[in-house]
């Protein structure tokens, strides 16, 4: 340890004596960098996206295109986020056909889902609640408890004439994004209820929900 000191006071000694210093970046020119799963634009990006082409348009219930279950927003987020798990659905389903429109890339085939954790009835990102209030917060989306049939509420998400008009800006930009999220309305109909996106999760993919293990 004060081998250490020594040598740290005379390498201050020495910047001192020939009155050297350190170089840095001005505030004003450093930038700052972020890794995607904290930079919530990147999510509401994505998510708008989703909505747009995996929600229902129903003017009886809603105002805009919506998707609604806690369970199944998150599992569609989930399948976009890691598309090999959708290529392990399609084969479930036999609709193999499709694999090739997913374009997965070598990396995107990794066991990797650090951002989204087990939850009790399958993938939740902890983020959520901060996430969708920012985009609530920018008018890009309402979040609420409404009927999406004559007897039944869900949890929903819905585009305001806002969020709908960045998501169609998206649809342009992400064309891989679509395709994948078109594979989703192939496999499952817009009107898939949650408790049947549970059944699913709960049946093919026990893994994903908390206390589970193995699939």
């Amino acid at each position: 340890m004060t081998e250490s000191r020594n040598s740290l006071e005379t390498f201050f000694h020495y910047l001192h004596h020939h009155q050297l210093r350190m170089e840095t970046v001005p505030l004003k020119l450093q930038k700052e960098y972020y890794h995607p799963d904290d930079d919530y634009d990147f999510h509401a990006y994505r998510i708008l996206l989703l909505i747009r082409v995996c929600g229902i348009d129903k003017p009886e219930f809603f105002d805009n295109y919506t998707i609604y279950g806690r369970t199944k927003f998150a599992f569609y987020d989930f399948l976009i986020r890691y598309p090999f798990y959708l290529e392990k659905i399609l084969k479930i389903k036999k609709k193999t056909s499709l694999i090739e429109a997913l374009e997965l890339k070598p990396y995107e085939t990794e066991d990797a889902f650090s951002p989204m954790i087990k939850y009790i009835r399958g993938p939740w990102d902890h983020k959520y609640p901060d996430i969708l209030n920012y985009m609530v917060s920018k008018k890009l989306i309402n979040v609420h408890f409404s009927h999406f049939n004559k007897t039944q509420k869900a949890f929903c998400i819905t585009l305001t004439n806002l969020g709908l008009e960045k998501s169609e800006v998206i649809i342009e930009e992400q064309p891989i994004w679509v395709k994948r999220m078109e594979v989703i309305n192939a496999i499952f109909r817009r009107d898939t209820t949650n408790q049947k996106i549970e059944a699913f999760i709960r049946e093919h993919f026990p893994s994903l929900i908390l206390g589970n293990e193995g699939e």
